[in-house]
């Protein structure tokens, strides 16, 4: 049965609905900059893009607030970057052979499964204890003595207890009611030298010794669990011998979901147009997309995710930085939701749902528990173009303004993306963008019964989210841009209902 748009949060909606008469519609008569044309009677495949974000500490949720805006988000999918960094140390035994100390991580774990999420839990490095560093590196080349911990860190989630090393039997409070489905094996394997915390590095052909001298005992602790590889920071690494090509040959048992990083830059200095098309490398949006098709090359009919993605990598707090949550990063995220969905991305992980210090990582103000733009961005995208959704042929004509058409599951309604990326020169920092009136028309949809759109940009009040305009039961919508941003249509076919 055909049905409308659901949303969680109804206390969101009624203030929406409040404030819908405050949003304006785009002036009448005034001709278009742009003309976006869906075609709904024709199809091309669907998408089955699933957006989750993640957690690196314990305690983001610790407030009230910040965790109903996390339940009213619901992320299907959220990882866990288990790392020894900072006082709250997430990995067990990440210091101390034998310290098996699981609260911080189940912490996370629990807040993740209360929400109805899937865990992906990336163990980002082996324990400190088992490196070397006098020595270079890892102390057991042949990973086996990681690939004991590994297991027992399955059994612990997955089977309720496993055996230590000195033979005590550590059991899981929990049994196993908050099973890890996903796990993913190291965190950008070709980054930094040292011993961890603060490097991690290992060389092409040790990755695939760690995931030889690991899969198969994780296998045997649970046969039923997902592994996760190689999440290089980037889905080229210029590696002679590339990470994923090399565990895809090595490999004793493949992996079944392949994952890399994306991150549109690396500092707060570059300009937007960097950040959306990179250097003809794997930066930039565009960079990100090419990385994504050769991944698929690589490996053919396996799943890939993106687990980690932002606008930038940067950890300064210059100006700039707003970038990320002002809307520029509506309009960046947006864009990669559209080209990587439309690229067969299985899921984007966005890095992370809250830092304790820097906005840049967040989709909620640590100190606030307020969403940032990000924050609605994700909440509507993942409701307006859920999984199994058909994709509907779409046309703009201007490169800057990119369209996304779907009918999803079940509906015969139509939900469109326009997203106003427009530069405002080759080198500006943190612009504005530049304005635009985009006329859309859909083609081919009979019976429409009503016509709703909500706006991503410098106005969205925060606390509320994007208000929900009605416009008038036509066809054809235009939408006003003032710079960067990102607008939602539903053209509602009748008998569908009105969300």
């Amino acid at each position: 049965m055909p049905r409308a748009i659901t949303f969680a949060a109804v206390s969101i909606v009624l203030a929406a609905a409040v404030v819908a008469g405050l949003v304006a519609a785009a002036p009448p008569g005034r001709d278009p900059d742009v003309v976006v044309t869906v075609e709904a009677s024709g199809s091309s495949g669907t998408i089955d893009t699933r957006l989750g974000t993640q957690f690196v500490w314990p305690g983001q949720l610790a407030g009230s607030a910040a965790r109903e805006r996390f339940d009213a988000l619901a992320p299907p999918v959220v990882r866990i970057n288990a790392t020894t960094v900072g006082a709250e140390k997430v990995l067990p035994a990440g210091v101390t052979r034998g310290d098996w100390r699981f609260g911080n991580l189940e912490s996370i774990v629990h807040d993740i499964r209360r929400a109805g999420g899937e865990v992906v839990l990336a163990v980002a490095y082996a324990p400190e204890w088992m490196w070397d560093c006098a020595a270079g590196g890892i102390r057991d080349r042949t990973f086996a003595e990681f690939g004991d911990y590994m297991a027992r860190l399955v059994g612990y989630f997955n089977a309720g207890s496993f055996v230590a090393e000195d033979g005590r039997v550590i059991t899981n409070p929990a049994g196993t009611s908050e099973r890890i489905p996903y796990w993913e094996l190291w965190n950008e394997p070709e980054q930094l030298e040292g011993c961890p915390p603060s490097g991690n590095r290992l060389s092409v052909d040790q990755y695939v010794a760690m995931w030889n001298g690991a899969a198969p005992k994780m296998r045997q602790a649970d046969p039923t669990i997902k592994l996760i590889g190689p999440a290089t920071a980037h889905a080229t690494t210029g590696e002679a011998h590339d990470y994923l090509p090399a565990l895809m040959a090595g490999a004793v048992q493949k992996p079944d979901i392949v994952s890399f990083h994306g991150y549109g830059g690396w500092l707060n200095t570059q300009t937007d147009r960097f950040l959306f098309g990179g250097d003809d490398g794997g930066f930039g949006l565009d960079g990100i997309e090419r990385g994504l098709a050769q991944v698929k090359k690589w490996a053919p009919g396996i799943p890939v995710w993106i687990t980690e993605l932002n606008v930038n990598s940067a950890y300064d707090r210059r100006p700039e930085a707003r970038r990320a949550w002002d809307a520029f990063g509506a309009a960046w995220g947006a864009s990669a939701f559209r080209r990587l969905a439309l690229g067969g991305a299985a899921v984007l992980c966005q890095y992370q749902f809250t830092h304790p210090e820097l906005g840049q990582f967040s989709l909620l103000d640590a100190q606030t528990a307020e969403p940032l733009l990000p924050y609605w961005r994700d909440y509507y995208l993942a409701r307006y173009f859920p999984p199994g959704s058909t994709v509907l042929s779409s046309s703009s004509s201007l490169s800057g303004i990119e369209a996304l058409a779907v009918r999803p599951p079940g509906s015969p309604s139509v939900h469109v993306l326009v997203v106003d990326r427009q530069l405002d020169s080759a080198t500006a920092v943190a612009g504005s963008g530049v304005p635009a009136t985009v006329r859309v028309t859909v083609k081919g949809l009979a019976g429409l019964s009503a016509v709703t759109q909500r706006s991503l940009d410098e106005r969205t009040p925060l606390d509320t989210g994007p208000a929900l305009l009605r416009l008038p039961a036509e066809s054809s919508a235009t939408v006003s841009f003032s710079g960067y941003g990102v607008a939602l249509l539903e053209f509602v076919a009748r008998g569908a209902g009105s969300s």
